[in-house]
């Protein structure tokens, strides 16, 4: 590509001859411009890294004329043909979910023989930009609403059989008008499925969120996607995580309270002693009630049964939303009667007089004036 648009101020660049990816800029304006890379009717602008063979660029795709994410499987995938195969199927079967809380395959297809997914590009942060130790606690309303639209989401994608391995700040995106999106979905199943038979699972994602079925390299279904919820849903209300260790290795071990044998086992120099799942103790996480005392007793059990060990006893997006919306309608339900209560007990500040009657009571009394008496004489 030779000759490109500025986005300052509109004039062309000559790019010839430079490497794509190459930072440069505007010599009218100053305006920085990164030297994109043809690929197909895609622009790879800025490359974002390669994680599990998949590697994320921003670009532009000019077949939906739309700035966007743009995932590339890599031809040195092992047996690539069989995960191009899943790609594509996922792919397309992941193009049906529409929600406003999930944010939706843009395009995918197959280019000089590799397999791409695209989304539009959003706007806004994710959750990972927001530290409650550095910007302080936000309201507990505010939170519950943005979480209500997570589980909404989240509901709709269960019920198409979506599970998305890998509920984490990085994966929800605020945009600027305050809208809540779940993303990633091509990219989290993708790594799932690629690692789910060599032992890696508990590697794929944080440390902190990962469920205790996926720290124990088992199967995880849709209830891991609970218990990741569950987590961040805790450490957004209190700065603080459920289940933490010195180490990665102790924070991942930390909710795993079947002790099964592992083949793999890693040395800790601190400890001076080998770390597996039998060697660290399983933490009960606290109440978040406890570390913040205006969570609504609702919000602290229902967080505490996501956070269930086994699988079983967590409870169902369609359960946790009906739980949350039962927490918000008393919460108003208080509020209207409070406020009820307080124009009841308004203070009377006018001031007090008596009444000094001017004449007789009205009822049944005669109207009529008093005549006067007559004088006569004699």
């Amino acid at each position: 590509m030779n000759d490109l648009q500025c986005k300052g101020c509109g004039g062309v660049v000559d790019a010839a001859g430079i490497e794509p990816f190459t930072l440069c800029e505007c010599s009218d304006c100053g305006t920085e411009i990164i030297i994109p890379k043809e690929f197909g009717y895609l622009q790879l602008e800025k490359p974002l890294g390669t994680e599990s063979y998949i590697s994320a660029y921003e670009g532009f795709d000019k077949g939906q004329n739309m700035e966007s994410i743009i995932f590339i499987l890599e031809k040195d995938c092992p047996d690539y043909q069989t995960f191009f195969a899943f790609a594509r199927e996922d792919a397309i079967a992941l193009s049906t979910l529409k929600h406003p809380n999930v944010c939706p395959i843009l395009n995918h297809g197959e280019i000089d023989g590799r397999y791409f997914v695209t989304y539009p590009k959003l706007d806004g942060f994710p959750l990972s930009d927001y530290s409650p130790d550095v910007q302080g606690f936000l309201d507990v309303d505010k939170l519950v609403d943005v979480f209500q639209a997570v589980a909404l989401g989240m509901a709709v994608a269960h019920h198409k059989e979506f599970a998305h391995h890998d509920i984490s700040p990085k994966n929800i995106q605020m945009d600027a008008r305050g809208n809540v999106r779940v993303k990633n979905f091509f990219k989290s199943r993708f790594i799932y499925n690629l690692l789910q038979n060599k032992d890696e699972l508990s590697s794929s994602v944080s440390p902190y969120f990962i469920s205790p079925e996926k720290a124990e390299s088992r199967i995880e279904d849709k209830r891991g996607d609970v218990f990741s919820y569950g987590v961040l849903f805790y450490f957004m209300l209190t700065g603080k995580y459920p289940f933490s260790g010195s180490t990665e290795v102790e924070t991942v071990y930390s909710r795993v309270k079947r002790k099964s044998p592992r083949r793999e086992e890693i040395f800790s120099a601190a400890a001076r002693r080998l770390q597996t799942a039998e060697t660290v103790e399983y933490a009960p996480p606290e109440h978040p009630a406890k570390l913040r005392q205006d969570i609504p007793d609702e919000i602290d059990s229902l967080i505490m049964e996501m956070l269930s060990y086994h699988p079983v006893q967590r409870p169902k997006f369609t359960e946790i939303l009906a739980s949350v919306n039962l927490c918000k309608a008393k919460e108003e339900k208080e509020t209207i009667v409070k406020s009820a209560q307080k124009e009841m007990v308004r203070e009377d500040t006018s001031t007090r007089t008596r009444a000094i009657p001017i004449m007789k009571n009205l009822a049944g009394a005669d109207m009529k004036k008093p005549q006067k008496k007559r004088l006569f004489r004699l």
